[in-house]
């Protein structure tokens, strides 16, 4: 396998300090002279690298996209071949260790994605293909559940593992985290015990 240019890997390291800049102060905030005091490069570098304003906004998001679709995709390769669904759940929510970064750049994308329309159908696009993963992983250990309660119960886990990360910057109290899980847990438990109202 060839080794990657160092363009590659200069837009690389550019995208991943315009990913932290956006953490920090969301795209709008993330101006030319933070980003390239991030990255460690002069700023007419930026534009070669990465092109104008709707160009850089473009590739952040093609590398947003890129690293989370990875993250997502070790997360459920790493499931055991049975009991996925309770492995999934520890997953989703029994990290001990957490990042608020990613959390961050996905919030400041989807509130920039009002005046970056272009941003708009691939965070939902990526929403809606986290749910279904979640969604088949509960079919695997449920086949004979109905696909709508299966689909409702996705919808459920997807929404409080979002929140869940959206929430962890404040430093909720103890046991939250666990509190959230149990909501997501009451979900899957109401899935086998009988149809979802």
């Amino acid at each position: 396998m060839p080794r990657p240019s160092l363009k590659d890997t200069r837009t690389q390291q550019i995208l991943d300090a315009f990913m932290r800049c956006v953490a920090r102060f969301g795209l709008d905030g993330s101006t030319l002279a933070r980003i390239s005091e991030e990255a460690g490069v002069a700023r007419p570098l930026l534009r070669h690298y990465l092109g104008n304003r709707e160009e850089m906004v473009q590739k952040l998001l093609d590398h947003v996209m890129q690293v989370f679709a990875n993250r997502v995709e070790e997360l459920f390769a790493a499931l055991p071949s049975s009991d996925r669904t309770q492995a999934m759940m520890e997953a989703l929510f029994g990290r001990s260790v957490y990042s608020s970064e990613n959390a961050a750049v996905f919030a400041a994308l989807v509130a920039a994605s009002e005046r970056y329309g272009a941003l708009r159908d691939p965070l939902q696009g990526f929403v809606y293909d986290f749910e279904a993963r979640v969604a088949a992983e509960i079919a695997h250990d449920a086949p004979t559940a109905n696909t709508q309660d299966i689909n409702v119960a996705a919808a459920g886990i997807t929404a409080i593992y979002f929140n869940t990360d959206a929430i962890m910057p404040l430093k909720p109290r103890a046991g939250w985290r666990d509190t959230q899980r149990a909501a997501a847990q009451m979900l899957l438990d109401r899935l086998h015990g009988g149809a979802l109202d």
